[in-house]
């Protein structure tokens, strides 16, 4: 997935949002297995670490839209996956909080 991308930035983008969410989903699938209230708690943690995380990529991501403004498509490709861990954080702490 990261040779779909040409620009040395939104690879990056992309990775840092790919170890977000393989992070998250491990702790998630940690928490669903084990009785231990501390994983959440840090699966919570790793969330929250990520808003300043994604808004300093979001700040990246548009100079790198400003600077090459011909590819907008693979641009807003990036964006949509660094914004989507939003989501499924979000959903993995509904799932563990009955």
């Amino acid at each position: 997935m990261i040779v779909l991308f040409k620009h040395k930035w939104n690879r990056r983008l992309v990775r840092v949002a790919a170890v977000y969410t393989l992070l998250t989903t491990l702790l998630m699938l940690i928490a669903l297995a084990t009785t231990n209230n501390v994983v959440p708690f840090i699966g919570i943690i790793v969330l929250l670490s990520y808003l300043p995380i994604t808004g300093i990529l979001i700040i990246l991501q548009f100079i790198n839209v400003m600077r090459n403004s011909k590819d907008i498509q693979e641009h807003t490709m990036t964006l949509i996956l660094v914004l989507l861990n939003y989501p499924l954080g979000f959903l993995y702490i509904y799932l563990l909080n009955p």
